[in-house]
Parts: C-alpha cells; sequence; structure tokens
C-alpha cells in the first residue's frame, strides 16, 4: 500500500511534520521539527520541499500532533515539546524511523554560504615566485627569431626535435 504524503495545502509555517531528509533518503530516518518556510509550489509526489525552524530542509512525509498535546500512555499529555533524549520516543512508521529532535543549541547553522571556492582544491604544483621555470624549446626559439610566426617554429619542432637542429634550420630559413 502506498502512503501519500500530505498536500501542500495542509501545511503552513508552524505546522508540526515529519520530514525525509535528502541524506537520509536511503535509510527513510525521518526528522520531525515545525515548518518555517515552504520551498515548494504546489504539490510534489515525493513530498512538499520545507525548510524547519532549525534550518533542516526536506520532504514532508507525514503530519504529527503538536508535541505539546500528545498523549502519554500514562493518560497525561506532555507540556514539553522537544521528549527527552533516549526516552524511546522515535517510533516506526511505513516510512522509516523518526528521529528524535534535537535540542536547540545542536541544531545546524543555516546561516552558511557556499561557494564553488570551498570545492576547489589548491594546486600543488604551483610554483613559488623564487622558482626559475625553464622555457621549452618553442619559447626559447621564439625568443632567438622574433620576427618568425611561432607556428612555424612549431612546425620546424616537429621535423628536428634538438635545439641545435632546429635553430640550423630556423637560421638557413632566415638568411635565405
Amino acid at each position: 500500500m502506498v502512503e501519500m504524503v500530505p498536500r501542500q495545502k495542509e501545511l503552513q509555517r508552524g505546522t508540526h511534520v515529519n520530514i525525509l531528509l535528502k541524506a537520509d533518503q536511503r535509510s527513510g530516518k525521518l526528522t520531525s521539527g515545525k515548518v518555517h518556510d515552504i520551498l515548494t509550489r504546489g504539490d510534489h509526489p515525493h513530498g512538499v520541499k520545507v525548510r524547519l525552524s532549525n534550518g533542516q530542509i526536506g520532504r514532508v512525509q507525514s503530519l504529527r500532533a503538536n508535541p505539546a498535546s500528545v498523549p502519554h500512555a500514562d493518560g497525561g499529555t506532555s507540556s514539553s515539546p522537544l521528549p527527552a533524549p533516549g526516552s524511546g520516543s522515535a517510533r516506526k512508521t511505513t516510512i522509516g524511523t523518526l528521529q528524535e529532535p534535537q535540542a536547540p543549541d545542536t541544531w545546524p547553522n543555516p546561516v552558511h554560504s557556499t561557494s564553488l571556492m570551498d570545492y576547489v582544491k589548491p594546486n600543488k604544483s604551483r610554483l613559488s615566485s623564487n622558482q626559475i621555470v625553464p622555457m621549452s624549446l618553442q619559447d626559447q626559439l621564439e625568443k632567438a627569431f622574433p620576427d618568425l610566426d611561432a607556428s612555424l617554429i612549431a612546425a620546424i619542432l616537429v621535423d628536428y626535435p634538438t635545439l641545435e637542429a632546429a635553430e640550423e634550420v630556423l637560421y638557413t630559413l632566415c638568411t635565405a
């Protein structure tokens, strides 16, 4: 049986939901929280994407009762929105296991900008300013014969790969 995800019209800011984070898609582990922003326009077959008040982003898999009014087995109701860690409040659903809510001081910082430079590895082959770079044969011949075209020098180097042989041919071309 396929379980239907809540529609966007059922969601609003402050709604208590269970979301599936992208990182938890394989395990199916759900995270509980309160909707801060609705990020998807309209409905989505895998759930409407929302940002929770703690900054986490995921797709809504189910609605949950307001934690302040969740009944306990002893007949009372919970007055704390967050159950005590390790209290066994996580429950198994047809979609996955609910993750115990985190205390506010352990929430990830939602105001973290990521740029492309965060993923660029520094080039280790960069030369320091005091290192001397040896000139290539092409560069040496272009410096010795500035009036000749670089493509002609490159063509000569294909047939005459040593510096001495290429210089002799180019000198002959220049004096002829």
